[in-house]
């Protein structure tokens, strides 16, 4: 009777034991974390300056695309301009805008890689994205809160790209000559306004719905 006592105390406490002993895994998954570019892996951007040829990664060109392409009467904050849409979750207007901005030219950059048959070195010259190299020399104020903001944009957006039917599509953009002006309606066809976005943006959209405000039945992605 002792021997059957001592075997049902000791079944009732192994799980006690064994909570004791074996850590419980407490990790959370964190998509950002986990959810890995293989863009840069893929190709390098040749750009030709009158120094010579560089050779870039796609983020890298997809940063200082951004910033060429900001428009000028955009002025973003100094300070993070966070405004709260709820008690669990905060929105930074300007950081929507430049997570849209960057997944738009990272999917033209992209989308011009396949369409010349993802060569090793894709040649920024063949892209057909007729965008200035934003220099760092003389660099303002306004200049350097630009590129610290697209930068963490663009990491925020690593490898993500546009794509309809799981193919990479062409994402046009153009730029208005006012913020407040909307020339496309909505998924129209005629692309990505820049300035328009930027007012979705502060209207309280996030970069998702602002990209499916100008495109038709897109997903957004990790580029695979």
């Amino acid at each position: 009777m002792k021997t059957i006592l001592k075997i049902v105390v000791f079944m009732i406490s192994l799980p006690l034991i064994g909570s004791i002993l074996i850590k419980p895994h407490t990790t959370v998954h964190d998509a950002s974390k986990n959810d890995i570019s293989v863009i840069n892996s893929k190709f390098h951007v040749v750009i030709h300056e009158e120094r010579g040829d560089f050779c870039y990664t796609p983020e890298e060109i997809v940063e200082w695309m951004t910033v060429a392409q900001i428009p000028k009467d955009i002025v973003f904050s100094e300070s993070e301009d966070y405004v709260e849409i709820s008690s669990q979750s905060s929105y930074d207007s300007e950081q929507e805008y430049l997570k849209a901005l960057t997944t738009v030219l990272r999917t033209d950059l992209v989308f011009a890689w396949e369409r010349e048959g993802c060569p090793e070195k894709l040649d920024f010259d063949r892209t057909g994205l007729c965008i200035k190299y934003p220099r760092s020399d003389n660099m303002d104020k306004g200049e350097y809160i630009k590129r610290k903001k697209a930068k963490s944009a663009a990491e925020a957006t690593k490898g993500v790209v546009i794509t309809k039917e799981k193919k990479v599509i062409a994402a046009p953009f153009f730029t208005s000559s006012e913020s407040s002006m909307l020339i496309a309606q909505a998924g129209d066809g005629v692309g990505f306004s820049l300035n328009y976005a930027y007012r979705l943006a502060k209207d309280g959209k996030d970069f998702y719905k602002i990209l499916q405000f100008f495109y038709n039945g897109i997903s957004v992605e990790i580029y695979e």
